[in-house]
């Protein structure tokens, strides 16, 4: 039978022991590449239906990678507010109030359309506002993507790569 012997530290050598447990901790918690601690990188799929009313959508997110589940809400009109998403005025910016995710968002690092079920194939930029996050679509020839006008032949769906401070 093998005996293994668990040696004790002492000294410089505990010291250097709790040391090695700090910057280990250190690391498990920052993102490599702005060095700051407490960053979370989280993965949503946003879905933008047809909403029940003419002219509205019905946004929902599920998480993907330590994001948040958004419940769906239905009817949010242009320049309209429903508590966890507002739509803009001209229909094609979308943004996720800061209150249906965990933490302020700091960065968005990815938007991409993954699925359209409707003929004309927008594209995506996401940005941080008011610690929330902005979709705002884009059209063929960079024209304005009206989400109300385009989500009745179809569901659109996004992923959302960002970061939030904790």
């Amino acid at each position: 039978m093998t005996t293994l012997i668990k040696p004790t530290l002492t000294g410089d050598s505990e010291n250097l022991l709790a040391a090695f447990t700090k910057v280990n901790l250190l690391f498990d918690n920052t993102i490599l590449g702005d060095g700051t601690a407490n960053r979370n990188i989280r993965l949503i799929s946003v879905a933008i239906a047809d909403g029940t009313t003419a002219s509205t959508i019905k946004p929902s997110a599920t998480s993907v990678f330590n994001g948040d589940a958004v419940t769906e809400e239905n009817n949010l009109a242009k320049a309209g507010d429903t508590g966890n998403f507002s739509l803009s005025a001209d229909g094609n910016v979308l943004h996720i109030d800061a209150a249906a995710i965990t933490g302020n968002a700091t960065h968005v690092l990815l938007a991409t359309v993954y699925r359209n079920s409707g003929s004309n194939f927008p594209y995506v930029q996401g940005s941080v506002s008011s610690n929330g996050i902005d979709l705002t679509f884009r059209g063929n020839n960079d024209q304005t993507y009206d989400l109300t006008q385009h989500t009745d032949v179809g569901a659109l769906y996004v992923h959302v790569l960002y970061l939030t401070d904790s």
